[in-house]
């Protein structure tokens, strides 16, 4: 509403729609990874595993946890997200990390090119069409923007982390108390990666467009097809 105006009387016409192509790309994606990971089942056991739920008193795969808010063991569980109702689990990981990067990205993203109104705006020299709102609006955007980027940056850095571990967040705890216990479904940092993304075969490509993907079974003793439900 403001933004694209000021572009579109600032620059010249191949940079003003390379940012609407640019900005549609990141929304495209982002909305998409982030409706999956709300409609997509993270995983529930139907009662068969090495372990036991002491809540459930149900058998259950390796990896998996009980859920409160849920009231079922999930699949390898993470956490269960306000922001999306639902667990983060084994089939729907990947688009909730997708979602986070490319919420990240377009935070960036706004900071970057709503800066030189910002900067207009502090000079009193803005140019934003004459109307004395759409500087305020613009100002208080970017510093949405900028409390995103810090904030999706520190989380993005962290999942990452956990990732190239093989490990959830659940199970960082877990190992934690047990002083520096190595995840025994670690397979490196790449493979990690590849597991926690859907990235097959190395295409990792596939990440920059939205994209449906079957998660890899970590499982070799484990038939997903008997004892999960999409």
């Amino acid at each position: 509403a403001f933004l694209v105006p000021y572009q579109w009387r600032t620059y010249c016409f191949p940079i003003f729609f390379l940012n609407i192509g640019l900005s549609h790309w990141i929304l495209i994606n982002t909305l998409y990874n982030y409706v999956l990971s709300i409609i997509i089942h993270p995983g529930r056991s139907k009662g068969v595993g090495p372990s036991k739920c002491r809540t459930c008193r149900t058998n259950r795969p390796e990896r998996s946890h009980h859920c409160r808010q849920c009231g079922f063991c999930v699949l390898m569980m993470d956490h269960h997200c306000m922001w999306i109702n639902n667990c983060i689990g084994y089939y729907n990981y990947g688009y909730f990390m997708r979602t986070c990067a490319f919420v990240l990205v377009g935070a960036v993203y706004g900071t970057m090119t709503m800066w030189p109104e910002v900067v207009a705006y502090s000079n009193g020299d803005s140019v934003m069409f004459g109307f004395d709102d759409l500087p305020n609006i613009c100002l208080g955007a970017w510093c949405l923007s900028f409390a995103v980027t810090i904030g999706f940056t520190i989380l993005n850095l962290w999942y990452i982390s956990l990732i190239m571990s093989g490990m959830t967040s659940i199970e960082y705890k877990q190992l934690k108390a047990w002083k520096g216990a190595v995840s025994p479904y670690d397979r490196g940092s790449k493979a990690n990666l590849a597991y926690a993304y859907g990235v097959k075969s190395g295409k990792w490509s596939r990440l920059l467009w939205p994209c449906y993907y079957v998660p890899y079974n970590y499982w070799t003793e484990v038939n997903l097809e008997n004892i999960e439900t999409e």
